[in-house]
């Protein structure tokens, strides 16, 4: 998805287009200014602005590129920055007449065409129009000077659209010359179109997706997880456990996406984590790792496994309140029967459910559920869970 750029980003181009029009004017419009009976020296008016700019001072460095573009029509420069910034504070309408009405000049210089083309598909993409963004983008991705920024916005709306072939094409033209954003990006778009083939009951196109993606990332979590998820539809029940053990062992921090994926199949084989043989077993004696396991337990709601109980204790050792908390109420769980540490973790997963358990460590957006592509900033696989230790602060509050 479209993100605006930072304010200082915005600011260095605002200073370099008024320098551009302070130099244009410096060597060729004095006589202009003349002909046209400007009495206020145009170096007065360019400093004004300059000085309204370092002061952030939006409004009246509006003014004055307005009186600069009114007062000299042919400085497109001029027009192009005045249009940047009735976008940047929001006022989209103003910015797509601007741009557009450079678009209908006679004669317009290539790359002033495509500069203002392409301002105007980022004015249309912040008003939400993605057809005509769309075919702002693709008329400049021939521009050497534009080819890189117009792919980055087509693939943010082909994402917003649920495009994947679209978006698949996009990148690898991307790829071509220059590195994408997001490494992992094209291997969730084939995702994407293999979770579309599955729930169509096109197998044998599910798996040709999946495999494309494994060839873009090697070991892919969520392409292993479809895996799994297709080979519990073919009825290999254990060939989809060891997979998912596999994703818990190299992605620990999707625990609570896949151990109840890894449970339903370890019960279909009519086994449990305690019977489990060597190939599935997850039983540690590291206390990390056993704390990680009570609390994708508690999260998913998995409270029928004997072995995931007895990792409670740790999993309460690691948040010292929590820990506080539930002796005072129960005493030490270790020392629990299971029905009584059924009922610890059912209170806990009523705790956990009103918390933010996943931040992006992108934007730091928080939330509750777990996505492949992050709400906030729209990056991919940069949700990770919050630390069991911020939990603590969280209830309180609540």
């Amino acid at each position: 998805m479209f993100r605006e750029f930072p304010v200082d980003f915005w600011l260095a181009l605002l200073l370099a287009v008024m320098a551009g029009w302070f130099a244009q004017q410096l060597f060729f419009g004095a006589g202009r200014a003349k002909k046209k009976g400007r009495t206020e020296p145009f170096n007065r008016q360019y400093f004004a602005g300059l000085n309204h700019l370092l002061n952030e001072q939006q409004d009246k460095a509006l003014e004055v590129l307005k009186g600069l573009a009114e007062s000299d029509a042919d400085t497109i420069e001029t027009q192009l920055a005045l249009g940047h910034l009735y976008r940047r504070r929001g006022e989209v309408d103003r910015a797509i007449h601007v741009h557009e009405a450079i678009m209908q000049r006679p004669n317009l210089p290539v790359q002033l065409s495509q500069q203002a083309h392409f301002a105007l598909g980022e004015d249309y993409l912040k008003a939400g129009l993605l057809d005509r963004a769309e075919h702002c983008f693709q008329q400049l991705v021939g521009s050497v000077a534009h080819r890189s920024a117009a792919l980055r916005h087509l693939l943010s709306i082909y994402e917003q659209q649920g495009d994947w072939l679209q978006a698949i094409n996009a990148y690898q033209q991307l790829a071509a010359f220059s590195s994408p954003e997001h490494p992992t990006a094209l291997a969730h778009y084939y995702c994407e179109l293999a979770e579309q083939a599955q729930w169509a009951g096109l197998q044998a196109q599910a798996e040709e997706y999946l495999a494309q993606a494994f060839q873009a990332q090697r070991n892919f979590p969520r392409g292993q997880l479809l895996t799994a998820d297709l080979q519990l539809g073919l009825g290999n029940v254990r060939a989809a456990a060891v997979l998912c053990k596999r994703v818990m062992q190299l992605h620990p921090h999707l625990l609570p996406i896949v151990l109840p994926r890894f449970v339903r199949a370890l019960h279909t084989l009519g086994l449990t984590l305690d019977t489990a043989d060597n190939e599935l077993s997850i039983q540690s004696t590291d206390m990390s790792q056993r704390a990680a396991l009570a609390y994708a337990a508690i999260v998913a709601q998995i409270f029928d496994e004997p072995y995931l109980l007895q990792c409670l204790s740790d999993f309460l050792k690691q948040d010292a309140t929590l820990g506080e908390m539930m002796q005072a109420l129960v005493g030490e769980t270790a020392n629990l029967n299971t029905v009584q540490l059924q009922s610890v973790a059912s209170a806990l997963a009523k705790i956990f459910k009103r918390t933010q358990r996943y931040r992006c460590v992108s934007c730091g957006v928080n939330t509750g559920s777990h996505f492949w592509q992050c709400p906030g900033c729209h990056s991919w696989d940069t949700l990770a869970p919050v630390s069991r230790l911020e939990l603590s602060p969280v209830y309180r509050r609540n």
